[in-house]
């Protein structure tokens, strides 16, 4: 491995000579700084693979310097050398993002193995940072079935089209990870990906969130909005449907001049809208809470979006994949999946879609099979089998998330069964085999 690029900083110039001469010895090539400010400029600049500084020094001191890489989004290790007694000082070095600290006075062999391992750890960061972005970019609907298998192919077909798409479905079906796919395979890839959650914004005050307030720029505070930001790139929003209709005239507005006001003049906006609900829109127009004109603005292309509930033969293959994903986020082996487990998944009805999928890996993983047991480790690492198969722990999430939706309905049936995407009389024959407590009811 090559060496690594080391910023020493140090106002004592015998101490940075010594310092300098101890890291070379080993391969690394440093870059000696006596004042902080220096260092800062030059790491914003070209960052390096460590910065090695003293805590207190005259000026931007070891704590400044150390909050100076981080408001200038300079993501590397910072490793503070302290004087006794400054241990509180390093504390909160710690706090504002430092990598470790080392007390003065030190032996070499510690300080380079300080240094070894606050490299090794920027290196995994990297490396982490690296793949997260490489996933996002690549990441793609998982199956093999033809309905999965189409919509991957309408994806990829429209993707490079300058087209504007609404995306249709259930909640967890995929709908931001097909609006990323869209995103990072379209035309806009190099811009910004703005998420503006239409679910979330506030009764009052979300005109200045959506579309800015120029009024803010004449005051030193510019805010253009979460709309005109994502010039450049794709505007996505999410949960459409659920847009107040006081809000749609002026969304319609921006979208069809793509034009923000601001104190000198219009400006123009490039950006591609992709659009997201979880009912069809007609419906919403049917219904009154959707303007047509605005529909047919945004839906130069609509694309629909399965339930696992029906692509049954593709959920054993999903859950594999949030299964491997769980074992290495939590440091655990990967269970198997036996053949009553594919069973349990396939014939689930699974109102949560790849939500609730997410959450049985992870208790999968973790040997969460009965509610109130406690899993044990038997001191390998592998969780000790508390007896509930899959298909019970499938069977306990569907009861609490009927639940959890029937209080949050205050009882009615009718808009629970909607929410979860079942019959009507299919839910009540659920709550019934569940023996779920139906006083209120309706």
């Amino acid at each position: 491995m090559t060496g690594a690029r080391v910023f020493v900083v140090d106002d004592d110039p015998d101490h940075l000579e010594g310092l300098c001469d101890l890291i070379s010895a080993v391969g690394h090539e440093t870059v000696a700084f006596d004042v902080a400010s220096a260092a800062l400029t030059a790491a914003t600049a070209a960052p390096p693979d460590l910065v090695l500084t003293d805590l207190r020094m005259p000026g931007l001191d070891g704590i400044g310097l150390l909050d100076g890489l981080v408001d200038a989004g300079c993501d590397v290790p910072v490793v503070v050398l302290t004087g006794h007694g400054d241990v509180a000082h390093a504390v909160r070095a710690m706090q504002c993002g430092a990598e470790d600290f080392l007390e003065k006075p030190y032996d070499a062999e510690h300080l380079m193995s300080v240094i070894e391992r606050a490299l090794k750890t920027g290196r995994l960061k990297a490396e982490v940072a690296r793949l997260q972005t490489r996933l996002e970019e690549q990441a793609d609907f998982i199956g093999e079935s033809r309905a999965i298998a189409a919509l991957r192919d309408t994806l990829a077909e429209i993707a490079p089209l300058a087209i504007d798409v609404v995306l249709t479905g259930e909640t967890g079906t995929g709908k931001e990870l097909a609006a990323r796919l869209l995103h990072h395979r379209g035309p806009h890839a190099q811009g910004p990906f703005v998420v503006v959650n239409c679910a979330t914004l506030p009764e009052v005050g979300a005109e200045p969130i959506l579309f800015g307030d120029p009024r803010a720029a004449a005051d030193g505070a510019p805010n253009p909005g979460l709309i005109a930001s994502a010039d450049g790139g794709t505007l996505f929003l999410d949960q459409i449907d659920t847009l107040s209709m006081a809000l749609q005239p002026k969304l319609l507005r921006i979208l069809q001049t793509r034009e923000t006001d601001e104190i000198a003049g219009p400006r123009k906006l490039d950006f591609r809208v992709i659009s997201s609900a979880s009912r069809p829109l007609r419906d919403a127009i049917r219904q009154g809470t959707f303007r047509e004109d605005l529909y047919y603005r945004i839906a130069g292309y609509e694309v629909a979006l399965p339930a696992l509930r029906q692509v049954p033969s593709d959920v054993p293959l999903i859950f594999a994949h949030f299964l491997a994903a769980a074992a290495a986020r939590h440091g655990r082996q990967t269970p198997e999946i036996t053949f009553d487990d594919r069973k349990a998944l396939q014939s689930h009805h699974w109102p949560g879609n790849a939500h609730e999928l997410r959450i049985m890996a992870d208790r999968h993983v973790l040997g969460l099979r009965r509610p109130r047991a406690v899993a044990r480790d038997n001191g390998s690492g592998a969780v000790v089998n508390t007896g509930q198969t899959l298909r019970d722990l499938v069977s306990d999430f569907e009861a609490k998330e009927i639940s959890r939706v029937l209080d949050q309905c205050n009882g009615n049936t009718e808009t629970a069964a909607r929410i979860l995407g079942l019959p009507r009389r299919t839910l009540n024959d659920k709550i019934a085999k569940l023996s779920l407590a139906a006083g209120r009811r309706k």
